[in-house]
C-alpha cells in the first residue's frame, strides 16, 4: 500500500504546522504564546531564547489554535480559541490558564454547538471582560470566560473573524 498514513491519524510527535497566532503579554516583557493551526500551544518566558510545549492533553491532531490574548493585567494569564470544524466538531473550544499554561480550564459554557470560534479578546481595561468571536457571531463574558451569553444585537448572523476593543 503506497498511501500515506491519515494527517488527522498523526500522534502529537508526527504534528507539522505553522504557527497561526501569537500573543505577546501585554504585562511581562519577554513572554509570547504561540499557537499552531495543528493544535500545539508553546510559551517562551525569555524572548523566544527557550519554548515550553503547554499545550491542554485533551487537544489533538487538526485541532487549529485560532487566537492566543494573553491577558491585559495578569502575566501568567491567556485564552486559548481553537478550531476544530475540520473534524466535523463544531463545538465552541475556549481554554484559560492562569498559571503559564500548567493547566488549562475549557470556559465556553454558553457558547451553543455549531458556533466554531476564530478569535478571543480581553477588554484592555475591565479584567475579566472577555468577547469571543464564533463563525456565526460575538458573544461577551463578564467572569472572565466562566458564562458567555451572545452579543448580536443588531448584527446579522456571520462569521466574525477578529474584533478591536478601543
Amino acid at each position: 500500500n503506497l498511501d500515506p498514513p491519515a494527517i488527522a491519524d498523526a500522534g502529537k510527535e508526527k504534528r507539522r504546522g505553522v504557527i497561526y497566532t501569537i500573543g505577546p503579554s501585554y504585562v511581562c516583557e519577554g513572554q509570547i504564546w504561540a499557537g499552531t493551526d495543528d493544535g500545539v500551544i508553546q510559551l517562551t518566558l525569555d524572548e523566544g531564547k527557550t519554548w515550553s510545549n503547554v499545550t491542554p492533553p485533551e487537544i489533538t491532531a487538526w485541532s487549529m489554535v485560532t487566537h492566543i490574548e494573553a491577558s491585559h493585567s495578569d502575566a501568567g494569564t491567556a485564552y486559548a480559541a481553537v478550531d476544530r470544524h475540520r473534524l466535523d466538531d463544531l463545538r465552541a473550544y475556549l481554554y484559560r490558564t492562569r498559571n503559564f499554561g500548567k493547566n488549562w480550564e475549557l470556559i465556553s459554557n454558553g457558547i451553543p454547538e455549531g458556533y466554531f470560534l476564530n478569535c478571543v479578546r480581553e477588554d484592555p481595561l475591565r479584567k475579566g471582560l472577555l468577547y469571543a468571536c464564533t463563525e456565526k457571531g460575538v458573544f461577551v463574558s463578564f467572569d472572565d470566560g466562566d458564562h458567555w451569553q451572545p452579543l448580536q444585537l443588531n448584527l446579522p448572523t456571520t462569521s466574525v473573524r477578529d474584533l478591536v476593543i478601543h
